[in-house]
């Protein structure tokens, strides 16, 4: 079950810990998996092998930074709520 709103198939937002907001890019995303390693609470892959969201608010904020520093695609975007770019 996904906690993100979804903006459309291939971009899905949600809160994260702290300030965050997450943006998935699943169009760039080629299910090396990085991010679910390092964040299996927040992320998963799909039935298509894309990122997805699990329980992103639940995670820590250091392990969605490294998810999103570790993946080869930047599919993982990190916002704060105002909207301004953290990321990459």
């Amino acid at each position: 079950m996904s906690t993100g709103a979804e903006t459309s198939d291939d971009m899905l937002e949600a809160k994260g810990p702290g300030t965050l907001v997450i943006i998935l890019d699943r169009s760039v995303c080629i299910g090396a998996a990085d991010c679910v390693a390092l964040a299996p609470i927040g992320f998963a892959l799909d039935g298509s092998g894309k990122v997805r969201f699990v329980n992103p608010h639940a995670e820590t904020d250091a392990r969605i930074w490294a998810a999103a520093r570790r993946c080869p695609t930047d599919a993982i975007l990190l916002e704060d709520r105002s909207g301004k770019p953290l990321y990459p």
